[in-house]
């Protein structure tokens, strides 16, 4: 993959709280095998399980955003908090994906033309790189699942289905 632009990943609170509090761990693998991930502060405050020492230790880039991108962040919104709208800003301007569950930032990124990726996207990634094993990713979704309620077990299926997809390809190339 030299010479592959690496890709961006902006997370949002959702996602990072998802995560973090099912395994931390898969945050540190996505971003040495898969991306570049950043958090803009004010998405890091509202993730409890994480500061900037720890974002550090995994690997993640704690971001401050700019003056002007806090502003164009200030104006209101109906659906979005600040936020979320500082994470579709600041991967905007990063050139990178938002990474997100969350509908109302995903629909907002569609019409700004950013980017994004649903948050359990890197770990089907991780999976197919060798990265992760399956059970790893598998048990992992299942602690996501159980912590939020929107992750349905119709997309627990889903994620299976596709993990052991990659995980097919991923063996199937050796």
């Amino acid at each position: 993959m030299e010479g592959t632009p690496r890709l961006t990943l902006v997370g949002d609170a959702s996602v990072l709280i998802d995560i973090a509090d099912a395994n931390e761990a898969v945050l540190g693998l996505i971003a040495q095998h898969l991306a570049r991930v950043i958090l803009p502060t004010p998405v890091l405050a509202e993730v409890d399980s994480l500061d900037e020492l720890r974002c550090a230790a995994l690997g993640l880039d704690v971001v401050e955003p700019t003056l002007d991108q806090l502003r164009e962040a200030a104006v209101p919104h109906p659906a979005l908090s600040f936020a979320d709208k500082v994470c579709m800003i600041v991967a905007r301007d990063a050139g990178g994906t938002a990474w997100t569950n969350d509908g109302p930032l995903g629909e907002e990124c569609d019409t700004h033309g950013v980017p994004r990726m649903r948050g359990l996207r890197p770990l089907i990634a991780l999976v197919e790189a060798g990265a992760i094993a399956i059970d790893v990713a598998v048990g992992t979704v299942d602690v996501i699942s159980t912590n939020n309620p929107y992750i349905t077990p119709q997309i627990v299926a889903e994620f299976r289905r596709l993990a052991g997809d990659a995980n097919r390809r991923r063996r199937a190339e050796r």
